[in-house]
């Protein structure tokens, strides 16, 4: 195992023991997040971007699909409940709850609390790096360190709750990867297990995009890991200025593992036939980026910022009891409009105070509409 591997895992090991543990850190009361987010902007935004009427007037066609992204929630069950409370609110709004990884504070057998908060278990979820994380002797001796194996992580964070999540689970007795419909909005959410992504999911991934493809759908990835062969920003706020995702095999830059690049050829092929792919949803950064993939510069990808508790990894402030404390999207697909929209509740500033309040995305002509 390489030193710079070895250092850069010591590193995540540091900053994560360096955090508060689930449900403690700042003892000020946390302010109830409704109240932070006044229900007149929020009722506003959500009408605005699921509007059916596109910009001739003309109205029909699908509805829009909203769904509430977070990810790397990492064993935080204060930011979890204040996630449910609000998606309480506004469910006849948002059509379902995705995470996007990490749902364990740190190790594979610690705390489901997808599975002990009320209410957590129908949340559609992802397998992150940590899901499939078992020690720190396995993470600092082995190049392979994440030893969890399939059937472990589906006992951990599916078996009983995927019951709930209404999906086509795939063939697989035990494959963590999924593909869910929303037949009104003619749109198929697939999502997929990056930490155990072989030749059999893949084919599986064509075959489903195949399928919504002869049914019409448009198509929505999931995947904790970005692209293995990086991301291009695409200027907005939700993206650091100038910042470029590295490819893995750059070994000059710090790496973050990474999605096999066989996903997002599957994904071009299903453009090259005609399909409508409107972008990636992802995480593991700890921080927020939305950029073009590298040599798949038709695919999008949405990385979302950390949704648990502050720690080594996260640059802006993130204090308990203000607008600061959560970080979590709702992104609305609008096919009546080819529009992708993503509206931040929670952390509004980056590191350098730029906004990233609200991204519009034209997802025919694939350029930014919007960003403030």
């Amino acid at each position: 195992m390489n030193s710079n591997k070895f250092l850069s895992r010591l590193f995540v090991v540091l900053t994560l023991l360096a955090q508060p543990s689930p449900g403690r850190g700042d003892s000020k009361d946390s302010a109830d997040i409704l109240s932070l987010f006044p229900e007149s902007e929020v009722e506003a935004m959500l009408l605005s971007a699921r509007a059916s009427s596109n910009l001739h007037g003309e109205s029909g066609g699908p509805e829009a699909l909203t769904l509430l992204q977070f990810s790397d929630i990492h064993g935080s069950k204060v930011n979890l409940e204040r996630i449910l409370r609000f998606s309480r609110r506004y469910d006849s709004y948002i059509d379902d709850l995705i995470h996007t990884g990490d749902a364990v504070y740190c190790y594979w057998d610690d705390e489901n609390i997808f599975k002990t908060v009320p209410g957590a278990d129908k949340i559609l979820n992802t397998v992150g790096n940590h899901d499939c994380w078992k020690s720190h002797k396995v993470w600092a001796e082995s190049d392979k360190p994440y030893d969890a194996t399939e059937k472990e992580v589906y006992e951990m964070l599916f078996d009983g709750p995927v019951s709930k999540w209404g999906v086509t689970e795939s063939s697989h007795s035990f494959g963590c990867y999924y593909y869910k419909d929303y037949p009104d909005s003619k749109t198929r959410l697939i999502t997929l297990d990056c930490m155990h992504f072989t030749e059999g999911q893949d084919a599986w991934l064509r075959e489903t995009l195949d399928e919504a493809l002869d049914k019409g759908l448009a198509v929505i990835g999931v995947t904790h890991y970005p692209s293995s062969t990086g991301l291009s920003p695409v200027e907005c706020g939700f993206t650091p200025p100038g910042m470029e995702l590295p490819r893995e095999s750059d070994t000059t830059r710090v790496q973050y593992e990474s999605m096999s690049e066989a996903a997002f050829k599957s994904v071009d092929r299903f453009i090259d036939k005609g399909g409508n792919f409107v972008c990636w949803l992802s995480g593991h950064t700890h921080s927020d980026y939305i950029g073009l993939v590298k040599d798949h510069e038709r695919q999008l990808q949405v990385i979302a910022d950390k949704a648990g508790e502050m720690d080594g990894y996260i640059k802006e402030d993130r204090t308990r009891g203000t607008v600061n404390q959560d970080a979590f999207n709702l992104v609305t697909f609008n096919p009546a409009r080819s529009l992708l929209v993503i509206y931040r509740i929670g952390c509004r500033r980056g590191p350098d105070m730029r906004s990233k309040k609200l991204f519009v995305y034209d997802c025919t002509k694939r350029k930014v509409i919007t960003s403030e």
